[in-house]
């Protein structure tokens, strides 16, 4: 607790992030792994006696993970926005935050957390009460407004950042992969407009959403391609690796490809359920090359960071940027 008060961060925002993360990762695997009926999956459509010894265990663990991160969470997030008021008050620390132009982009892991926050309460809270998922259409409106609010949050930050860069001669070599966290956190808010859009039965709510998503992931993807095209060309041009607390910031890559492409597939099934488009091949190409973008992605990282797992993880001290690795 000392260190949050005394050395709060909107990065800290990351740690809430991931247990979010890790919630949804059990969840989407008993949606699509247990038949069910309409909807999404809640606790109540697993019939126990149908499955096997193995499947009942391993259901079972998948279970208390998720019952586990989803208490993390909102745990995290209450605690986090405890200290994050008193942060926000100190108006020197903000300012100072906002005005270092290689260090601003740190303030996006608390929009991003609460755009995760919304999955959450859909999914994996839904899971365990069913009487969320039972009113899952009534929870679209409010979800619609919430959405908005990030989305003006996103680009409030957004301009601000650019502005800073515009004001000051930057050195680009001394970005490292965290400056990636603000496309992290517009593919994050596209996952929350994309879930909107393919859950709500309201063609007003859903066309809302889709726009705003949108509009998102072709801003999010262009950053992102400029961004990661400068920082591997800088990468190769100083010909060694950032210092090691950022280096797990490296693994960044991975869950931004798969949140865009994610969001895309959601946004192709709205076009083919409201505009009967057929979108089948398309998002299936979508699905499966963000994922081998992913992979691959990570398979480069754990070569490239070999030697920072081997003898540098476990003794370093804790710094934010790991749970990038989550």
């Amino acid at each position: 607790m000392n260190l949050l008060k005394d050395q709060f961060n909107p990065l800290f925002f990351q740690a809430s992030l991931a247990a979010g993360g890790v919630a949804l990762m059990p969840f989407n695997f008993l949606e699509f792994a247990i038949p069910h009926n309409e909807g999404l999956i809640n606790f109540s459509d697993i019939i126990w006696t149908s499955l096997s010894s193995l499947q009942m265990v391993y259901y079972s663990l998948l279970i208390v993970i998720m019952f586990a991160a989803v208490l993390i969470h909102i745990a995290l997030t209450l605690v986090f926005f405890r200290y994050l008021v008193s942060w926000i008050k100190n108006r020197q620390a903000t300012e100072e935050l906002i005005n270092d132009p290689y260090r601003n982009v740190t303030i996006f892991p608390i929009v991003g957390s609460l755009a995760m926050s919304a999955n959450v309460i859909w999914a994996p809270v839904g899971f365990f009460i069913p009487q969320v998922a039972a009113g899952l259409q009534s929870l679209m409106l409010p979800s619609l407004i919430y959405f908005g609010l990030l989305w003006v949050a996103l680009y409030v930050l957004e301009f601000r950042l650019i502005r800073v860069l515009r004001k000051n001669t930057i050195n680009i070599e001394k970005f490292n992969f965290i400056w990636l966290l603000d496309v992290f956190t517009f593919g994050l808010v596209s996952l929350t407009g994309s879930g909107i859009a393919i859950t709500t039965s309201n063609p007003s709510i859903a066309t809302f959403a889709v726009i705003g998503t949108v509009i998102t992931l072709i801003i999010g993807l262009i950053m992102f391609f400029i961004k990661l095209l400068y920082l591997i060309s800088t990468q190769i041009k100083v010909r060694k690796l950032p210092d090691a607390a950022v280096l797990p910031a490296f693994f960044l890559v991975v869950p931004i490809a798969c949140l865009y492409g994610l969001s895309l597939f959601r946004i192709s099934s709205y076009f083919q359920t409201y505009l009967s488009i057929d979108t089948s091949g398309m998002s299936m190409f979508i699905m499966n090359s963000s994922y081998v973008i992913a992979v691959a992605w990570v398979v480069l990282t754990v070569y490239l960071l070999w030697y920072y797992f081997r003898n540098e993880f476990i003794k370093s001290k804790y710094s934010a940027p790991q749970w990038g690795i989550v």
